[in-house]
């Protein structure tokens, strides 16, 4: 059985119950498609620290975030639509506080897939440097 986790933004946390993430997973539609056939459990839902203003004081957490996924043996955390907002262009564009959990986390071996839900989700594995 493969383990995924999904992480969102804090920021959208406040305005999202996660119904569009979660419907993805469970119909392995959309990001989660790659999975049909497949079982798949989620273990984790987790946001990240926030950004700017928004941040949260405790950035150690973080720290313990990345930490239990490996230890966890996740084999994808799926970054939600949520983690890229469209520049004036319309083009999506990753939030650097999730690219910076992203390098935390192919660090530490676990890999990071592309999307849950939405036109752009496309589950694919993708590495950051």
């Amino acid at each position: 059985m493969k383990k995924i986790a999904i992480l969102r933004c804090l920021k959208t946390s406040a305005a999202c119950a996660g119904t569009g993430c979660l419907r993805a997973f469970n119909e392995k539609s959309e990001g989660f498609r790659k999975y049909e056939g497949e079982d798949i459990q989620l273990i984790g839902m987790w946001t990240c620290n926030g950004c700017g203003k928004s941040m949260l004081e405790n950035q150690e957490g973080i720290e313990k975030k990345i930490a239990r996924m490996a230890d966890k043996g996740v084999d994808a955390v799926h970054i939600s639509h949520c983690t890229a907002k469209k520049n004036d262009d319309g083009i999506p564009v990753r939030c650097p506080t999730i690219i910076n959990i992203c390098k935390k986390l192919n660090a530490q071996g676990v890999k990071v897939a592309d999307g849950t839900h939405g036109s752009n989700a496309t589950g694919e594995i993708i590495t950051f440097d």
